[in-house]
């Protein structure tokens, strides 16, 4: 009986061991990945919480990633590939973007993933790098991403830009508009539209009797007296058809593959953007 009471004592505790031990294991979801050292212990923590929250309320996932080494890459396509590799995304989505300082060819790049590429085209990208660009030139760096997070909630809460659908929302009708409209009363109204349509009556008869006074003789005009005699001959042409000739000549097209910008599909579906700067 006691080990029964020992056991029923037992079960509790270990159910709230394993639901600490979830949140733990979730709440340690890597947001921070500072491969180059730029950052020291308690601003990586202070980055990969801000992070976190913001991921959560904005429901995308954000990552923040510094390397000395980028294998070789341009940092667009190491960002991509650091993208697809470790799976980020929110609740089964791509959704997100990523941060990358890239040490080993003095860049940041910004990169974006499926529903986040239309919140950041071109313009918005450039916006941003303005706003944490002078931190990096002064070896602020975690600074930077600090801003970088901050420019993210702004642009999101901001909604889409209007060059991607979102056009402006319709504001009511002020009420000052609405009451000016009826100054004037329905009888007064009436009365106005009766003398205007009398008016036009008295007008329109004035101007038929005096037409009617102006055509009493007998009209002599007719299809000869703006004609000059013999002026208008009639000749007859026709035309022969002798032969058609059709030459034929090759468009040559130009293949050579040019720069590009904005968004694109990448190999492994879904969409990405993103844009970046020398520092």
């Amino acid at each position: 009986m006691v080990i029964c009471k020992r056991s029923l004592f037992m079960i509790p505790v270990i159910m709230l061991m394993i639901l600490t031990l979830g949140i733990g294991v979730f709440a340690s979801e890597n947001k921070v990945y500072d491969f180059a050292s730029l950052f020291t212990d308690i601003q990586k923590e202070q980055l990969q919480e801000k992070a976190t929250l913001l991921s959560e309320q904005l429901e995308m996932d954000i990552i923040i990633v510094t390397i000395n080494d980028d294998e070789g890459k341009s940092s667009r396509q190491f960002a991509d590939d650091f993208y697809k590799e470790h799976g980020f995304g929110f609740a089964g989505t791509s959704d997100g973007i990523l941060y990358l300082l890239n040490m080993d060819s003095r860049e940041v790049y910004i990169f974006t993933r499926d529903r986040i590429v239309d919140y950041f085209p071109d313009a918005t990208i450039e916006a941003t790098l303005d706003e944490f660009y002078p931190y990096l030139g002064e070896g602020k760096y975690s600074e930077s991403a600090d801003v970088f997070l901050d420019e993210v909630e702004k642009v999101m809460h901001e909604g889409l830009p209007i060059s991607a659908g979102n056009g402006p929302s319709t504001s009511q009708i002020p009420s000052t508009t609405v009451e000016t409209v009826h100054t004037t009363s329905d009888s007064e109204l009436i009365k106005e539209l009766t003398l205007y349509l009398l008016i036009s009556i008295g007008l329109g008869a004035v101007t038929v009797g005096i037409m009617a006074m102006n055509n009493r003789g007998r009209s002599t005009v007719n299809a000869r007296t703006y004609l000059e005699n013999n002026s208008f001959v009639v000749t007859n042409t026709e035309d022969q058809y002798v032969r058609t000739m059709v030459t034929q000549q090759k468009i040559q097209r130009n293949t050579g593959s040019g720069g590009s910008s904005g968004s694109s599909f990448g190999s492994g579906g879904g969409r990405s953007g993103g844009g970046g700067r020398k520092f």
